[in-house]
């Protein structure tokens, strides 16, 4: 029995040499170099190993792990191609190794954006340096896969440092990946809107609204920018819209009651111009409701009523606001112009003197 248990050590010593002796020696000596950490002895082995034997991909794989070690993330994901194409012993290892990676680059550059958040001085080259690490983090990490949040947030760090091209590639990009999210619709159009182009702003939150109609953010920002680029009737029709579904913000009734008003000012048709009046002072009598504090609807407000001679509506909303600023030109002005046309003669050379000083 002792020598048949000597004969298998012996017979398994000999397998074992036969398995190793397989591998190319500077395969072999590349993957004992990697395995004890010297990764500049590992690299040179493994970029001979794969010289001398092109066709082995177990090669290929050692040096792309190498190449990861050392940071060459392109050359890496060449030499797991290469490893792939010829066999795909290795896929499992590859897989764990790309993910490995992308989520090392992704997490640096999420890391970066968070610091540059918290930095005070965004003009400082501290800031400058940070926003590039946070771009050239994603975009390594973008070499592994798309992603929807990379793209979107190597575009705020261009925005950041001025440069409009790369900001709108970005934001495009971003769109590709994640075309079903309204968001990525969303900032194209904001992107748009702060270059002026309102057109090109309504077209993407147009888009936007596509993915989500009863979107309210959507649906202002479209109603703004059609207002904004001048398609004022199809303006009106969307900031309607846009009130049923966000009922409590004060900027959609402020600026429809804006187009109305201007509208009823453009018409020469009389009874034209009243209807659109009432219209308008309907929107503004919203916009006073939600923000009693909103300075200029006194102005915008009584302006209307006094223009359809509604004496006693203008009164009320006339005398609130003068206990609300008592300071403003433009509400004692109306209220000088509200007494002459009610006999209040004294009354109204008094609040007409004091919209003057005001202005002084």
């Amino acid at each position: 029995m002792k020598k048949y248990y000597l004969l298998l050590i012996v017979l398994f010593t000999v397998f074992s040499l036969t398995l190793t002796s397989c591998r190319p020696p500077e395969l072999e000596g590349a993957v004992v170099h990697y395995k004890a950490g010297r990764i500049e002895q590992a690299y040179d082995l493994a970029k001979e190993a794969t010289q001398k034997y092109p066709d082995n991909p177990e090669a290929w794989y050692y040096l792309g792990e190498v190449q990861g070690k050392k940071g060459k993330i392109k050359d890496m994901l060449e030499s797991f191609e290469k490893s792939l194409a010829l066999k795909n012993t290795y896929e499992g290892e590859i897989t764990l190794a790309t993910q490995k990676y992308f989520n090392k680059y992704y997490n640096d550059g999420v890391s970066a954006y968070n610091a540059f958040i918290k930095m005070e001085d965004k003009e400082s080259e501290e800031t400058k340096n940070t926003l590039n690490k946070v771009i050239d983090n994603f975009n390594t990490a973008l070499l592994f896969k798309k992603d929807y949040m990379a793209n979107r947030l190597i575009s705020i760090s261009y925005q950041n440092l001025d440069d409009q091209e790369n900001t709108l590639k970005y934001l495009e990009e971003a769109a590709k990946v994640n075309p079903d999210t309204i968001l990525a619709w969303i900032e194209l159009g904001f992107y748009y809107n702060r270059l002026q182009d309102f057109s090109k702003a309504a077209e993407y939150f147009k888009k936007g609204l596509e993915i989500e109609p009863a979107n309210a953010e959507c649906l202002t920002l479209y109603a703004q920018s059609l207002d904004f680029s001048g398609n004022k009737e199809e303006a009106i029709e969307a900031y309607k819209v846009a009130m049923e579904t966000n009922p409590e913000e004060k900027a959609i009734p402020f600026n429809l009651g804006l187009i109305l008003n201007k509208k009823a000012n453009e018409t020469e048709d009389e009874a034209q111009k009243k209807e659109l009046y009432e219209e308008a002072i309907t929107y503004f009598k919203k916009v006073y409701e939600i923000d009693p504090e909103l300075k200029d609807i006194y102005d915008l407000l009584t302006t209307l009523l006094l223009s359809l001679e509604k004496y006693d509506e203008a009164e009320k909303i006339l005398k609130e606001g003068i206990e609300r600023f008592p300071d403003s030109s433009s509400i004692w002005q109306n209220l000088s112009f509200l007494y002459a046309k009610q006999g209040k003669k004294d009354e109204a050379e008094k609040a007409y003197q004091r919209s003057k000083d005001l202005q002084q």
